[in-house]
């Protein structure tokens, strides 16, 4: 990570990758010229959305991937950020981008509006594509571009909490008309950029589909963290909240760099420091246990919040009998009563009854006075508790908390 103009900046290893693949798979000077376009301008263009969010209040952060960059936004107390200001952050990325790049070609001598004058060298062509070029496509409206964030601004006017769904329908709708198109015209060339865009907007609609009727909770924090494992891309956060380690891992797995996913989740788990990111409950199970499938079987638990997550992880995808060794572990350490809770219904889960009831005991003395109703709810709906609640010890247990 990197500091720049106020921002961190976080430069992924797949953004590298994708640079490098580029010079290699041209091997002469228009593959550089274009890599180093590339790179500038999707920094500049992501200033943009940056620069945009702080003029509104926000504050912001950038990470650079394959294929892609994003921008999160925070929002400052008590300067909410309109719909309509959100439109004008998802325009000021491709405005800069084709902006400067255009000032750009006009200093090296050429016409950006003319494709005659701009293929003079490998130099402008190259700059063409990665500036003007690829900054007008920004503007396409279909998710997960800005134009079809620009766009869904406007949707969520008109239907609410179906706005996701019906854009995601349509984006999908004109990128297969768009490809048909392109390859019934026997110009197949922007098949990878189609197959990415088709990719992203299937993974969208299945979230979307897999959450309608649910509600958000606690408010815009929770929608970002929504909107980040829905689309790709994070929205706006409340004040000094962040987007997970789970999603910065899952980023990563979806870029191919298993080690920059290992890491991020690796350098959470063994931080002591406080967390302000939220658990993350809009993840689908796939989601979460892909990220898990890369971690070692020894996990660090220096953290209370980090592990408590994480065992809580373990159980929601079915792996019991780690997330019980796991949390049992954790609970050594930090003797919380969600780590308590989690061995309890995770041995409830393999049979082990006996075990159960006594975790659950360890959970209700942890537990405090304000977090008494919570410990109680759990021990009434947790399914893997359904044979222990016909147990004696357990209505005493209840009562403690009640």
């Amino acid at each position: 990570m990197v500091r720049l103009l106020g921002f961190d900046v976080h430069v992924r290893t797949g953004f590298v990758v994708f640079l490098a693949l580029i010079v290699f798979l041209y091997q002469d000077a228009f593959g550089v010229w274009l890599a180093a376009g590339i790179a500038v301008f999707t920094l500049l263009h992501e200033f943009g959305h940056a620069i945009a969010a702080r003029r509104a209040g926000a504050s912001a952060e950038i990470s650079l991937d394959f294929l892609a960059g994003y921008t999160s936004f925070r929002e400052s107390p008590g300067r909410p950020i309109s719909p309509g200001m959100r439109a004008v952050i998802s325009a000021a990325g491709p405005a800069v981008h084709i902006g400067t790049s255009m000032l750009v070609l006009v200093a090296m001598g050429v016409n950006p509006l003319s494709i005659d004058s701009v293929g003079q060298t490998d130099a402008t062509a190259a700059i063409w594509w990665a500036g003007p070029a690829i900054g007008a496509i920004n503007l396409i409206p279909v998710l997960p571009l800005d134009g079809g964030h620009i766009v869904l601004t406007g949707v969520e006017k008109l239907t609410g909490d179906r706005a996701l769904r019906i854009m995601t329908i349509a984006s999908i709708a004109l990128t297969g008309a768009f490809a048909v198109f392109m390859f019934s015209t026997g110009r197949p060339g922007f098949a990878i950029f189609i197959a990415f865009l088709l990719i992203s907007q299937f993974q969208i609609l299945q979230s979307a589909g897999s959450r309608t009727g649910r509600r958000a909770a606690p408010g815009r924090a929770v929608n970002a963290e929504a909107q980040a494992w829905q689309t790709g891309h994070p929205g706006i956060l409340e004040p000094g909240q962040r987007i997970s380690p789970w999603f910065e891992a899952h980023r990563a797995l979806t870029q191919g760099d298993q080690g920059g996913a290992m890491g991020v989740m690796l350098a959470d788990l063994r931080s002591p420091a406080p967390k302000n990111w939220l658990p993350p409950s809009a993840a689908n199970p796939n989601q979460l246990r892909a990220v898990v499938d890369v971690l070692p079987t020894d996990l660090p638990h220096a953290n209370a919040y980090s592990s408590r997550v994480m065992a809580e992880v373990l159980l929601a995808i079915g792996d019991v009998q780690r997330a019980g060794a796991y949390a049992a572990a954790a609970y050594g350490d930090h003797r919380q009563w969600p780590l308590a809770m989690v061995v309890a219904r995770a041995s409830a889960a393999m049979g082990d009854d006996d075990n159960a009831v006594r975790w659950l005991g360890a959970a209700t003395e942890s537990a405090g006075p304000e977090s008494a109703a919570v410990v109680g709810q759990v021990m009434d709906r947790a399914p893997e508790l359904i044979r222990v609640r016909t147990r004696p010890e357990f209505a005493s247990l209840r009562d403690r908390v009640a």
